[in-house]
């Protein structure tokens, strides 16, 4: 019996999903059909695969639509690692956003002069224009 659950994100590059999970320390694998384990050696298959340091992934699997699932047994995960479903998609979520908020200011030619995070976890980027 499986119990693997898949959440819907608004995920869509590849490269900022890896940038973000290297950036949180994160061990992941890429590919077009890394396993993702789950219970009784159950798998599923994705396109990025975070190691959790157990015998369960979590696992980002491409949809028809171009965006990105999460995928994974969610009770071995929170049974044998420190990581939760709500904040591992929060954490991941946030740094991707962040990451290509940044891109796209750059890429309008807009300099980044400040970075902060708020007490309240809000990021906050004060760009001005590249003369």
């Amino acid at each position: 019996m499986s119990h693997f659950s898949t959440v819907r994100t608004v995920i869509r590059d590849q490269e900022l999903l890896r940038d973000s999970l290297r950036q949180l320390h994160y061990q992941f694998q890429a590919g077009e059909h890394v396993p993702i384990r789950g219970f009784a050696n159950s798998q599923q298959h994705g396109q990025v695969v975070v190691n959790t340091g157990c015998r369960y992934d979590i696992g980002f699997q491409r949809q028809t639509d171009g965006t990105y699932s999460v995928c994974a047994d969610w009770w071995g995960v929170q049974g044998n690692t420190q990581l939760r479903e709500a904040a591992f998609l929060q954490q991941v979520n946030q740094k991707y956003a962040h990451l290509a908020v940044r891109r796209q200011v750059l890429e309008q030619g807009y300099v980044i002069e400040e970075e902060r995070v708020l007490d309240n976890g809000e990021i906050e980027l004060v760009v001005c224009e590249n003369f």
